[in-house]
């Protein structure tokens, strides 16, 4: 007499719930997925300061500290206003922005000056380099 349930690896009808362990998902790079806005009538790509935060292995929360603190320059784009309602205690300014460009020089100085994935905070020296490198890429 065949139940159908031959073929299964697990007696009974419910799959177990402890059995293993799935394979992590695959590792998502920081400039997946960038916005597009038109500068001067050009469509360009922009990354949001979640992105610049995985990049860095930081916090969104750690990059808005920096740039509050001036141990980060402040992003030098940003999105359009929005012309929706915005709620209480929220700001109408838009989305920082950076450019790939950015971020990459970010990193670059970052590993320099040793802050990126968490081994050391940011300096006013890390600042004003940044700040240097944004300069010569406008």
């Amino acid at each position: 007499m065949s139940t159908g349930f031959e073929d299964l690896d697990y007696p009974g009808r419910r799959k177990p719930k402890n059995r293993g362990t799935p394979p992590p998902p695959p590792p998502v790079e920081w400039d997946a997925k960038p916005l597009e806005y038109r500068v001067g009538g050009v469509k360009r790509e922009f990354y949001t300061i979640g992105h610049l935060a995985k990049a860095l292995g930081y916090s969104v929360q750690s990059i808005r500290a920096w740039e509050d603190k001036g141990l980060m320059p402040r992003s030098p784009f940003r999105s359009p206003r929005t012309a929706a309602p915005v709620a209480a205690g929220r700001s109408d300014k838009g989305k920082r922005l950076w450019t790939h460009d950015q971020i990459e020089g970010i990193l670059r100085l970052a590993e320099q000056h040793k802050v990126i994935l968490n081994k050391k905070p940011p300096t006013p020296a890390f600042a004003r380099d940044v700040a240097a490198f944004f300069a010569t890429l406008t």
